[in-house]
């Protein structure tokens, strides 16, 4: 073997384990195109208020100027009274403005131009109270974004602590962890979403709650799986031997190496609430109208199917491009954390 396949074999061997999923992720070439899709789809959801809506960005008024009122929509500061809500508001022939990409806010509405088709002033059209569906898609994607991220966080913290307490202890703490989650999985999650929030006042906090609260047992068993193997390893042993507290054996040494798998059910996670959320909004127990949501818009859509395309296609096509990218990403993440499908690099 000479010199130079000596010296790439041993810095592959010397890389870490997270830079060869790096890099593994990197070359898949789907992966890096769901990426791409919820990089775009995040940015949607964060510079909503830049994009679509009814509130300037910038604003020069009588001598005083107002950055980002857009930022603060439908409120004001209470402290001296800066900033006047500009909301509907229309500037003057001494007043200078700057305002989103598309003026049109996802609450305006207009009867006159109801159920309109798309057009230039309306890009997706118009819903049945002549409110633009392109404004309100893309608000929505604030909702759909946030409960797929804070309930999945919900989830994952809940199974990762389960998980590892039932892992590390084994035991009665395994056996009773390992019967919740038996418990949990037998009863189907969408049905109890719905039932529970059947029985509560609707909102987007008590989505992401609920369905984090049902979507933990995915973690738990791949935490405590791992758990169970890290635990008989030599560091884990020379850790304990040290003297070191259990908490700080668990979460410090053993779960940092055991959280890897995590990463793609949570992943997968966020496609599944994404597309919770939507049925819940469809079937009347979601996000509380007027707020935009996807499937709050999908709900419209039943009643003007024969002829309002628009209000099915475009949420319907948010929907399904946002599940795509996050079950690519999962998709690479699996691959690339998998040394069977890594060829020479798992050598």
């Amino acid at each position: 073997m000479n010199t130079a396949a000596i010296q790439t074999s041993w810095s592959k061997k010397s890389e870490g384990y997270w830079t060869r999923v790096f890099r593994a992720f990197r070359r898949n070439r789907s992966a890096m195109g769901g990426l791409a899709i919820v990089g775009v789809m995040g940015l949607v959801a964060l510079g909503a208020p830049f994009i679509a809506g009814d509130v300037p960005v910038w604003v020069r008024k009588d001598n005083r100027t107002y950055w980002f009122p857009n930022l603060i929509i439908y409120r004001e500061l209470a402290a001296d009274n800066l900033y006047a809500n500009f909301d509907r508001w229309e500037p003057g022939p001494y007043d200078a403005v700057i305002w989103p990409l598309l003026r049109m806010g996802p609450l305006r509405q207009n009867l006159e131009e109801r159920l309109e088709a798309p057009s230039v002033r309306h890009w997706f059209g118009t819903d049945d109270r002549g409110r633009d569906v392109f404004s309100r898609v893309v608000w929505g994607a604030r909702v759909s974004m946030s409960v797929g991220f804070i309930s999945v966080g919900i989830a994952v913290a809940i199974g990762t602590v389960l998980g590892a307490l039932a892992g590390y202890y084994g035991r009665w703490v395994d056996t009773v962890v390992l019967r919740l989650i038996e418990i949990w999985i037998c009863v189907p999650s969408f049905f109890l979403v719905i039932t529970v929030m059947a029985f509560l006042e609707p909102g987007i906090d008590k989505i992401m709650i609920v369905i984090g609260l049902t979507g933990w047992p995915a973690a738990a068993r791949l935490v405590r799986g791992e758990m169970l193997k890290q635990r008989e390893m030599d560091y884990a042993m020379a850790a304990r031997a040290s003297g070191l507290p259990d908490w700080r054996v668990m979460f410090r040494h053993l779960l940092p190496n055991a959280v890897g798998p995590v990463f793609v059910t949570a992943t997968f996670g966020v496609a599944g609430a994404i597309l919770t959320e939507s049925a819940l909004s469809f079937l009347g127990f979601g996000v509380p109208p007027p707020t935009a949501s996807w499937g709050e818009i999908l709900k419209q859509s039943q009643f003007y199917v024969d002829f309002a395309w628009w209000l099915v296609l475009f949420p319907g096509l948010a929907v399904f491009i946002t599940v795509v990218g996050f079950n690519l990403v999962g998709d690479g993440l699996r691959d690339a954390m998998d040394p069977r499908l890594q060829g020479g690099d798992s050598r």
